[in-house]
């Protein structure tokens, strides 16, 4: 008898942890585990809808929908007597502010109509001075600029009542594929404290910046066909996604100063040192060379070796510079890229290893294939300017 007791102890514990694992497994969930996180509570409407929205934003860690504002203890939905529909946000201060949360709150709702039930009410509910001092800061801006009184309430958070279980993520929850995928890995707690579940609650509701879905795709720890039809939900051409130049925004990138390259570091911008050292990417239509038309050669920003050419430049569309072919093709290497759900093709530079940007088959003739680069791995060089920079043996091109 003892001895199946121990297995049978043995077998739970074993199971228990597998499930942990799952759960674990999910990459965004792992990336933003140790983020030193702020929380906001705000009151909107009918939680729901907010649940999703500010779900979807980039800094937006987890969500949670429960009741508060009121004085009755323990509320429920059936019972909420004096408390109001909440959402309780928990951020990183580093992506997104305090203050751009409050300004979007104040655009995603009418503060300016008194509510009609204390349950819907428009509520802010601060947790120390600085929160308070932000709030009443962007009421009155706005009060100014309109000229109308906002009924919002700005009040000290007493207490926060989570709401019953199936009001959380509710959007998502209403896509029982999804629902289920997510509740076979995990407990109900860890699906409600999941970065990737508040995601994919916001990208099914249709909150999602497209650029920012393609780049957590595969961070959300869905299978192919569930991350496909997630992609569909948002009319994005999974297909499509192969075509995606972008790695992670560079205004999203940390770097670590103990563990940076000290002499880079000084000859680089942060937005050089980035892209090149930390495979980031710069903004599209907003960086140096997209847009130049001028004769030369563009050569890498960091060990200074040939790599694209004016003429074989061309106007992607895609915001960034964009080349049919290398100018030296040994200088460019290869490297399959797997970090955003699809595989891709990045393209590095050989003696600096810097990363450049990807290679993809949709280019014009005729070659066929579209070198899409960052400018800030770069650096161009004038055809007037060749032989006084060295590069004389590429006049003959211009």
């Amino acid at each position: 008898m003892d001895y199946i007791l121990i297995a049978l102890i043995v077998t739970f514990a074993v199971l228990n942890v597998g499930s942990s694992v799952l759960a674990a497994d999910i990459p965004l969930d792992q990336e933003l585990e140790t983020v030193n996180s702020e929380t906001a509570t705000l009151a909107l409407g009918c939680f729901w809808g907010p649940d999703a929205s500010f779900g979807a934003l980039e800094g937006i860690i987890r969500t949670r929908v429960g009741y508060a504002g009121g004085t009755t203890e323990s509320p429920t939905y059936q019972m909420i007597e004096d408390h109001t529909e909440t959402i309780e946000i928990d951020y990183d201060p580093e992506v997104i502010s305090y203050r751009e949360l409050v300004e979007i709150f104040f655009e995603s709702h009418n503060p300016y109509s008194p509510a009609y039930s204390t349950q819907y009410a428009s509520l802010i509910l601060y947790q120390n001075k600085k929160q308070q001092k932000t709030a009443l800061e962007v009421k009155e801006e706005l009060e100014a600029e309109s000229g109308r009184e906002i009924e919002t309430v700005i009040k000290e958070l007493d207490h926060f009542y989570r709401a019953e279980d199936y009001h959380q993520k509710y959007r998502l929850q209403q896509q029982q594929d999804f629902k289920n995928h997510y509740l076979d890995q995990m407990s109900m707690k860890q699906f409600i404290n999941s970065p990737a579940v508040t995601k994919v609650n916001g990208y099914i509701s249709g909150s999602g910046e497209r650029d920012n879905i393609i780049k957590n795709i595969g961070k959300l720890g869905l299978t192919t066909e569930l991350q496909e039809r997630l992609l569909k939900l948002n009319n994005i051409d999974p297909e499509e996604c192969v075509t995606f130049c972008k790695t992670e925004d560079a205004d999203n990138v940390q770097i670590k100063e103990e563990e940076s390259n000290a002499e880079l570091r000084e000859q680089l911008t942060d937005l050089q040192y980035k892209v090149t050292q930390l495979d980031a990417t710069e903004p599209a239509f907003n960086n140096k060379y997209w847009d130049n038309k001028e004769p030369g050669i563009y050569v890498d920003l960091v060990s200074g070796e040939p790599l694209f050419s004016s003429k074989d430049k061309f106007e992607s569309g895609s915001g960034w510079p964009s080349f049919t072919r290398p100018l030296v093709e040994e200088n460019i290497v290869e490297v399959e890229d797997k970090k955003l759900w699809m595989t891709r093709i990045e393209v590095r530079s050989r003696e600096a290893d810097s990363h450049l940007g990807h290679v993809f088959e949709d280019g014009p003739e005729p070659t066929g294939l579209r070198y899409c680069v960052n400018s800030a791995a770069l650096r161009f060089i004038p055809a007037e300017d060749l032989a006084e920079e060295g590069y004389e043996e590429f006049e003959d091109q211009f």
